[in-house]
């Protein structure tokens, strides 16, 4: 009787021991996982200083005035014929905008274009 009350302490003994190691190998993966996510969150932090870094140079004045030099570009302003005017419909919904043309009508026919394509739409 009393070898059955020693073993049955001793198989106690050894769960407990068991859940105890689990427990603090357990702990030890956590471990690993944390260190790996914070290298990986480092990478992407160095990753986003870098682009914004190349972001805000790239739209820098210098840059932008040193790469139309460099591809002989010539850009003059646009005639006020050509420059559509934006004018806002609602205040409520400042996506809802119309355009409004400033440049003059070329000849009678663009009045009709609007006309033709939307009987062409219709089929009529």
């Amino acid at each position: 009787m009393e070898f059955k009350n020693v073993l049955g302490y001793a198989l106690i003994a050894a769960i407990i021991c068991i859940c105890y190691v689990n427990q603090q190998v357990e702990i030890v993966k956590l471990g690993y996982k944390l260190h790996s996510k914070e290298n990986k969150l480092s990478r992407i932090m160095d990753k986003k200083r870098k682009l914004l870094y190349y972001d805000n140079s790239l739209k820098s004045p210098k840059y932008l005035a040193s790469m139309l030099k460099n591809n002989s570009l010539d850009l003059t302003f646009p005639e006020p014929a050509l420059v559509a005017k934006v004018r806002i419909v609602s205040r409520r919904k400042p996506l809802i905008a119309r355009a409004v043309s400033s440049a003059p009508r070329v000849s009678l026919l663009d009045a009709f274009v609007p006309k033709v394509q939307a009987a062409l739409n219709t089929g009529k």
